[in-house]
């Protein structure tokens, strides 16, 4: 058994606006993490699915706004999330939380399985035009997406 306080936990420097929780907790099925976003902020740089994980979001404080669509080039619906709400996503489905209130928000986002490997972002290539998404990668160590169609590799800005 572990542990944790959520008020003890504040984000990680370097402009990250989020803290693993499933780490301290010593979690290996699931994923947990705590967020802290002012004014303005988002959950994920941009709209967003994990093929092979569902997600739920747990408003703790504040109010997140998220876009969803359940496909790409489908008609997007945006959702308001309050404090004590819960929001779930499917695999899949596309969705980009922020913060558009003035106050802050706190929320927990949890995913299982714990490791999501197929993630694409609903960027076009800019390059071949031919992909309506691009795939997250790891390169090097570090973030990047990929066009599943030729190839070109974008970086991701890992600061936010």
């Amino acid at each position: 058994m572990q542990k944790i306080n959520l008020d003890d936990m504040t984000p990680e420097s370097g402009g990250q606006k989020r803290r693993s929780v499933s780490d301290p907790l010593d979690a290996t099925d699931f994923s947990m993490n705590y967020y802290a976003l002012e004014s303005g902020e988002e959950f994920a740089g941009s709209l967003h699915t994990h093929l092979d994980q569902e997600e739920t979001f747990f408003v703790l404080e504040g109010e997140a706004t998220f876009e969803t669509k359940t496909e790409l080039g489908a008609a997007s619906e945006t959702v308001t999330v309050s404090e004590g709400e819960m929001i779930r996503f499917d695999a899949g489905e596309y969705q980009q939380g922020r913060n558009e209130a003035d106050e802050p928000l706190r929320a927990l986002a949890l995913g299982t399985p714990q490791e999501s490997t197929d993630i694409r972002v609903a960027v076009p290539c800019r390059d071949c035009g031919e992909s309506e998404y691009m795939e997250f990668t790891m390169v090097d160590g570090e973030p990047a997406m990929e066009c599943p169609d030729c190839g070109t590799e974008l970086e991701v800005d890992s600061s936010s």
